[in-house]
């Protein structure tokens, strides 16, 4: 679930272009609250390869209309990842926006947490974590086009569909994407009310042990014996 506050603090007076800007998004919000609602109304739990196909191919055409070009990765065990292109003004080095479409909670989870608002803020299984954050991708590369009538470099658009599960199938093109791009955003929240960008993030580490005891006559000599069921917890 999520929620949003701001405090506005903007640089230069009633006419800037920054205020301009600000009011652009302020006359934006109801469709980019719409637009959020569209993708967590779409259920895309990681472990579920059918409902996250299904909002990968909405989103494709979303960006598609954009005029984006899209180009789909297949995968196996998770919902495909989904790439897509916007060519700039002067060709060049894009920028990558990376982000996820899948999500931690099952299917059906919608029954008894639907999308809405409550306060101010919007609620919803995926709100937060991080569909409001692929909607800003859209409706930012949408103001850029409206501002200047195309985007002035390249931008790539990637959104995969296993990041909550370790990002498995999606990292080596992640990675790869990442090193042709003069710059990766990552559109995940930001941390706090204080909307901070974050400029690090932990990592993801899984690791197999095994550990092999030592047999022993149980009635005769039980003292040469280990028993790896009570070492285990004592070195790991």
């Amino acid at each position: 679930m999520a929620g949003t506050q701001t405090k506005r603090v903007v640089k230069g007076g009633p006419g800037s272009v920054w205020s301009e800007r600000l009011r652009y998004f302020e006359a934006e919000q109801d469709a980019m609250v719409r637009t959020i609602t569209e993708f967590v109304e779409i259920e895309s739990p990681s472990d579920n390869k059918a409902a996250a196909d299904r909002m990968g191919t909405f989103l494709a055409g979303r960006f598609e209309n954009a005029g984006g070009k899209v180009h789909v990765h297949r995968a196996q065990d998770f919902g495909d990842h989904v790439q897509i292109g916007f060519p700039g003004r002067e060709p060049g080095t894009p920028v990558l926006l990376l982000g996820h479409f899948d999500t931690v909670y099952p299917l059906g989870t919608l029954a008894s947490m639907p999308c809405r608002e409550d306060g101010g803020r919007l609620r919803g299984p995926g709100v937060l974590d991080m569909k409001s954050g692929i909607a800003l991708m859209l409706h930012a590369i949408a103001a850029v086009q409206a501002w200047h009538g195309e985007l002035p470099r390249p931008i790539t658009v990637f959104l995969v569909s296993d990041e909550e599960v370790g990002s498995n199938s999606s990292r080596k093109i992640t990675e790869a994407l990442a090193k042709e791009s003069a710059a990766v955003l990552v559109l995940e929240p930001a941390a706090g009310l204080r909307g901070a960008v974050k400029t690090a993030r932990k990592g993801v580490g899984e690791y197999t042990l095994k550990v092999h005891g030592v047999a022993a006559h149980a009635g005769l000599d039980p003292g040469k014996g280990h028993s790896a069921v009570l070492e285990l917890p004592s070195r790991s």
